[in-house]
């Protein structure tokens, strides 16, 4: 028997993609652009540029040019953005995040929803230094001492203020201020 005989399961597979083909249906999948992002986003009434668009993965769709849809935006930190997108089909894609950064969006006076956004955008909590529950780096500082501890932090906080700390048993209570997030400092 020649070794080139294939059998039925063989040739159904050879096969299928050209019934595909025939049928109308998707053959392959395509990538998202930071483009087709920045257009969903202006079309939600927020102004981009293409540049400040970054995605946390490669995003694959059923088509090439998919209607997308801005679900929400969300301050992040450090002045950049997470963004909830998703295709208006969802067969066509599943819902993804991207980043867009260094306050990349510019206000359009023109657009009325941008006074909606922006109304919603402001109503977010503002996102602290340190927060209730951080884990965080707590330094001691006399004159000729100096002792580090792990603690849990009690309240919310920014750089500068003062604010309650538990020690890793909680147990033991401290007053420290804000220097960075993630590291405090207190007084012998």
């Amino acid at each position: 028997m020649p070794r080139h005989v294939m059998n039925r399961a063989g040739i159904l597979a050879l096969l299928l993609p050209f019934s595909m083909l025939a049928a109308g249906e998707p053959t392959g999948s395509f990538v998202l652009s930071p483009s087709q992002v920045a257009r969903a986003i202006r079309e939600a009434g927020r102004q981009v540029n293409d540049d400040r668009v970054g995605f946390l993965s490669q995003v694959r769709t059923r088509q090439a040019n998919p209607t997308l849809k801005v679900m929400s935006i969300h301050e992040w930190h450090d002045g950049v953005q997470k963004v909830e997108i998703r295709c208006v089909d969802r067969s066509v894609c599943l819902p993804f995040l991207v980043l867009v950064r260094d306050g990349a969006f510019v206000p359009d006076p023109a657009n009325s929803s941008q006074a909606k956004l922006q109304k919603a955008f402001s109503t977010l909590p503002k996102r602290h230094d340190v927060r209730i529950g951080d884990p965080a780096i707590l330094v001691f500082e006399g004159n000729d001492s100096r002792i580090t501890m792990r603690v849990i932090c009690a309240q919310d906080g920014d750089r500068g203020q003062k604010i309650r700390v538990a020690s890793s048993d909680r147990k033991h209570f401290y007053e420290a201020e804000v220097i960075e997030p993630g590291f405090l400092k207190g007084n012998l």
